[in-house]
């Protein structure tokens, strides 16, 4: 992920030329991200050095510093570039801001060093100034020399120049010094690579495990649980089954009951039906009795009787109309009643029976002929 420098570059590029002003007092100006972007931002600027700058460094952040410092050999002003990596940073943000550092330096120009440090006790002002000197190419100083008897200037008799080796051993040096830290620097990137991928390899290994033991508890739950529905479906089947045979049982004694009040009832209707036709048929016959005897009875006693003619007439009263008739108007001959059958009301039945055997008609007595 390339480095963002277009979002702040005027707030940038202001503290870049402060520190890089020698009128001014800011000898310092730190920048860092905001927040997990790749913008770069300015963080803090001062003027009391890298003691001062050293306050503001964030442990958990990766952040550069622009440092302007004075030269010890020369007295001339020097700038450091501090790239601070620090120890709380995640690695997968290291790896993806490693690449930074290239466009960094080649933003802020007039660089003379970068110092990479990790924490507090990296950044060594001393050791700063030592490097600063080194990389200067100049082992003297006009501060600390003290000044050398002069030799007569011969003439110039040619103009070659003897090569002096020892003169050039601070470049070799200066050389030697960028390749090792080079050096280092790509081993230390390569050791934090293994580094991250034995974690990485670390957390899936611990990632399987943890699914692989996830999968056996879920299976065992699972099992459990499909035992558990067996049980109860067996549990229920076998109520069932009881149901049934209790049910069957029950039907049974009810059937057998009810074939049991059929043939009672059967039995009662059989018996009532016999007892009703017994009934009717004493009846019958005794009305028929009692009708003849009563018969010949009025047969017999009939001709006794004289018949009786009719009334003598009577005279006209003749006061008919001034006395009331004091005589009572005769008395109305009521004709022969005879006796009627009658038969017992049946007294309700409870439920229907079997249709009844008609009774015998009795034949009506003949009226004897007088």
């Amino acid at each position: 992920m390339a480095i963002d420098l277009r979002k702040n570059k005027d707030a940038i590029t202001k503290a870049y030329e402060q520190v890089l002003d020698d009128n001014d007092d800011t000898n310092w100006a730190l920048f860092g991200y905001e927040g997990q972007t790749p913008v770069l931002k300015v963080v803090e600027t001062g003027n009391g050095g890298i003691e001062e700058m050293q306050d503001d460094l964030n442990s958990g952040r990766m952040q550069y510093a622009f440092c302007r410092v004075q030269d010890p050999n020369t007295a001339l002003h020097k700038y450091v570039l501090i790239q601070w990596t620090g120890e709380g940073v995640p690695e997968n943000i290291k790896l993806k801001y490693t690449s930074h550092l290239r466009d960094v330096q080649g933003f802020f120009k007039g660089i003379h060093i970068t110092y990479p440090a990790r924490c507090e006790d990296d950044i060594d002002v001393d050791d700063i100034l030592k490097k600063v000197a080194k990389s200067s190419g100049a082992n003297y100083s006009f501060h600390k020399e003290k000044a050398k008897p002069e030799e007569a200037i011969a003439p110039v008799g040619t103009d070659y120049k003897r090569i002096i080796p020892s003169s050039d051993i601070n470049m070799n040096n200066r050389d030697k010094f960028w390749a090792q830290a080079e050096k280092d620097e790509t081993k230390r990137q390569n050791e934090e690579k293994l580094r991250l991928e034995e974690e990485r390899k670390r957390l899936e290994n611990e990632r399987k495990e943890r699914e692989m033991a996830e999968t056996r508890e879920r299976e065992k739950r699972i099992s459990e649980h499909s035992k558990e529905i067996t049980r109860q479906r067996q549990a229920e089947k076998k109520a069932d089954a009881v149901n049934k045979d209790v049910e069957k049982k029950r039907w049974e004694q009810i059937q057998k009951e009810s074939s049991i009040d059929e043939e009672q009832r059967g039995h009662r209707s059989d018996q009532m039906r016999k007892e009703r036709a017994a009934e009717a048929a004493k009846l019958v016959s005794s009305t028929t009795s009692s009708a003849r005897d009563f018969f010949k009875m009025k047969s017999v006693e009939r001709p006794d009787i004289a018949p009786k003619g009719p009334p003598p007439p009577r005279k006209l009263n003749h006061n008919f109309g001034n006395q009331e008739q004091s005589a009572a108007p005769p008395e109305k001959k009521e004709p022969i009643q005879l006796p009627r059958r009658t038969e017992p009301e049946p007294e309700p039945e409870p439920e229907p029976e079997p249709r009844q055997e008609e009774a015998p008609s009795v034949p009506e007595p003949e009226q004897p002929v007088s």
